[in-house]
């Protein structure tokens, strides 16, 4: 897999992803920081990209349909501390890397990982 991690992901949390999807981009570390939403999620579209993001706008799918996308997980975390953020999504990245999430959202929580297809 290879993801766009949104520019409000720790730095911490994406260095870890980086690392172990060797193909991703922060935001942060490239020539999209700063962009628009509709900005960053066109390029995903385009280029293919799974979206990692704990920016809730993108789970509006009228703004930002799934449909022809690589899909998008969004983090939705409470009262955690960033190493257990961190723990966490990476344990549940690995659970969803072989699931089909294309076309779908995916929505990782403290106890639970959902993912929604559009119909």
């Amino acid at each position: 897999m290879k993801f766009l991690i949104d520019e409000n992901i720790p730095k911490m949390l994406a260095d870890k992803i980086v690392k172990k999807y060797p193909e991703s981009i922060y935001v942060l570390n490239s020539n999209l920081q700063g962009r628009s939403d509709i900005e960053i999620f066109k390029f995903c579209k385009k280029n293919r990209y799974v979206l990692l993001t704990m920016d809730s706008d993108f789970a509006d799918i009228f703004e930002y349909p799934v449909k022809n996308t690589e899909g998008r997980i969004l983090l939705r975390f409470k009262n955690l501390k960033i190493e257990e953020i961190t723990k966490k999504t990476l344990k549940s990245l690995e659970m969803v890397e072989n699931k089909p999430i294309k076309e779908s959202i995916v929505i990782i929580s403290n106890n639970k990982i959902r993912i929604k297809r559009q119909e």
